[in-house]
């Protein structure tokens, strides 16, 4: 969540995708309403700020939109895809910030390419891609004499990329995001999503005047979007949006996660994720034998030399400071600061994988805390298959749930499965110490 809950107020358009905040979200939903009752706020000359609401229900959010738009469940990608491409024609971008503030004036490498619905470097046999040609092309001279006058302590190297700033140039990230964008026309929306074309262009309208100096859009989401196998890149394509109108980093505007769960934020800040350490570090490759090997590979790098990039500059700094916290005196220069004590998982240990791993039968058993995996992800079907392939399963909660209870659903044989399954009981939150986090990051 890129803004605060009480920020929403300063808007001027609240763009709802796969979130119900009216409904699931009651006592943050008032700044929702204090933007919309605020004459200063909104689209033209104001009279209050819009509320567009895409969803496949017609909830209680639904029921206070300016604009209910009743789009196909997963087709979000093509609703914000044809945004994207009228913003894009009508030149109705915030030209000084996608220049000077985004990427998209960089030259990526000649050899990048999009076709048949699969970019550069794809394997077929893997079914993976090798993304050396997505990069950027690199000013060996300013890097090198960036990196001379500002040598890294601790960070990645500055790698200089080439810019057109006139954004002319066909291999700047946004010609050629224009180009792929512009087969998202309002007949190809429609056709993808359902909305009808009338409605998707009357909220086209509304988004391309967002891009003003003097306007500003929040896109709010929820789990209705990032519970799907592309979640990912369904967010990815409203922060593309917002950072073409300019309206990232602006009171009012941002990309905001409505946290779907109890303290989804403070388990992602304390690195409950698989892939991340705490302070958000990535967990060290196989190959990433030493620090510097990992801080060369991992820290984020400095493309512009003007750009702040605090993270990837200190990045060593971050993870001594972590490895010092964890074993204290222990951790020297001379032992590269307990480094090799990190795990380093070979392949994907992600939430979807482990199910795919049960039902390979690479994967003996499970233990589940406080979450209820039938419940959370895009197929509650495999994941009580996988489960049903494990010797034992161990489910720690207050109650039981449909993950201790997966042997007698609905259609199941219990006697088929053999599966044991030790239900341990825990106590509720509110009856032990800690604390939550809230979207915002308060605590």
């Amino acid at each position: 969540m890129t803004n605060h809950w009480r920020d929403i107020k300063h808007t001027d358009l609240m763009l709802i995708n796969g979130a119900n905040p009216a409904e699931a979200h009651p006592v943050g939903f008032q700044w929702f309403l204090a933007a919309k009752n605020d004459p200063k706020r909104g689209p033209g000359s104001g009279g209050g700020a819009k509320i567009v609401h895409a969803d496949p229900r017609f909830t209680r959010t639904s029921a206070m939109a300016d604009i209910y738009a009743r789009i196909r469940t997963g087709t979000d990608v093509a609703y914000f895809g044809g945004l994207i491409n009228y913003v894009l024609q009508n030149n109705l971008y915030h030209k000084e910030y996608v220049v000077n503030y985004t990427n998209a004036s960089f030259l990526v490498k000649k050899d990048f390419a999009f076709k048949d619905g699969l970019f550069s470097g794809y394997d077929p046999a893997t079914r993976k891609y090798d993304i050396a040609s997505w990069g950027y092309q690199i000013d060996t001279a300013a890097s090198d004499a960036y990196n001379k006058a500002h040598p890294p302590a601790g960070g990645a190297i500055a790698t200089i990329a080439k810019r057109d700033m006139t954004l002319q140039d066909p291999q700047t990230v946004f010609q050629l995001m224009k180009q792929h964008y512009s087969r998202y026309t309002p007949e190809m929306v429609s056709r993808i999503t359902g909305i009808p074309q009338d409605q998707f262009n009357r909220i086209a309208q509304l988004v391309g005047e967002m891009g003003k100096p003097d306007k500003v859009m929040t896109i709010v989401y929820a789990v209705g979007l990032t519970h799907h196998t592309t979640g990912g890149e369904l967010i990815r394509s409203g922060a593309v949006l917002q950072l073409l109108l300019g309206n990232m980093g602006r009171p009012g505007g941002g990309m905001n996660a409505e946290r779907g769960h109890a303290n989804i934020q403070g388990n992602t800040d304390h690195a409950i994720s698989w892939e991340i350490l705490p302070g958000y570090l990535q967990i060290p490759a196989p190959q990433r034998k030493t620090i510097d090997q990992y801080v060369a590979a991992q820290a984020p790098k400095k493309f512009d030399p003007h750009s702040w990039n605090f993270f990837g500059t200190n990045y060593k700094k971050f993870l001594v400071s972590l490895l010092k916290g964890w074993y204290g005196d222990a951790a020297t220069k001379a032992n590269d600061f307990a480094f090799n004590f990190i795990p380093k998982p070979a392949q994907n240990a992600s939430w979807m994988s482990i199910y795919d791993q049960s039902l390979k039968g690479k994967m003996q058993g499970l233990i589940l805390s406080g979450m209820t995996a039938t419940s959370i992800g895009p197929d509650s079907n495999r994941v009580m298959q996988a489960l049903a392939n494990l010797k034992w399963l161990v489910v720690m909660d207050a109650l039981p749930t449909t993950s201790s209870e997966f042997w007698h659903r609905p259609g199941a044989d219990p006697k088929s499965i053999q599966t044991e399954v030790f239900l341990v009981p825990t106590t509720h939150w509110i009856e032990k110490d800690g604390s939550f986090v809230n979207s915002g990051r308060w605590s």
